[in-house]
């Protein structure tokens, strides 16, 4: 499965202790702009995250993807209000050959579901590879309550019950 992670989902993954097997399992990209967000501006402010990222895309499991600047692409974006991240992320994706969106900003996935644009959120992606056999339940649940608190009581309490 091919990815596009926003910093969002990035971050979360990197915080719950998931990104690793994640970024390991599956076809990982960022752009440049949530590499941006991620990485070269908190590894200034000192912020150990970044450089795991950085290590991560060092090592080719999480690829910076490059896109081709189109003026119809760039006026809907504008239209749509998109932060930058998010922005890259949708520029990205409709330049075509993702299957999905990575994300867990409320905002951003209203817009990507109204354009029909596939995507899990951190969660999403954990119960994916438990259902890939990659995670064990005991992995899984692990991860899903080291999102505990980035995440809704109703997404954690459905995602456990997935598992189980």
């Amino acid at each position: 499965m091919k990815v596009i992670m926003d910093s969002d989902s990035l971050i979360k993954l990197t915080k719950a202790k998931a990104k690793e097997i994640v970024v390991k399992n599956i076809e990982a990209y960022i752009p440049p702009l949530v590499f941006d967000e991620t990485v070269k501006v908190p590894k200034k402010e000192g912020f150990p995250d970044a450089f795991l990222i950085e290590e991560n895309v060092e090592k080719g499991f999480l690829t910076i993807g490059k896109f081709i600047y189109d003026a119809q692409l760039e006026e809907m974006i504008n239209e749509l209000g998109l932060g930058k991240g998010e922005s890259d992320v949708f520029r990205l994706y409709k330049q075509g050959g993702f299957d999905v969106i990575s994300s867990d900003d409320s905002k951003f996935l209203k817009i990507i579901d109204a354009f029909e644009i596939p995507y899990l959120t951190p969660t999403a992606l954990i119960i994916y590879l438990f259902n890939k056999k990659v995670l064990t339940k005991e992995d899984a649940k692990l991860y899903i309550n080291n999102l505990k608190e980035m995440i809704s009581d109703e997404e954690y309490y459905l995602s456990i019950k997935e598992v189980e």
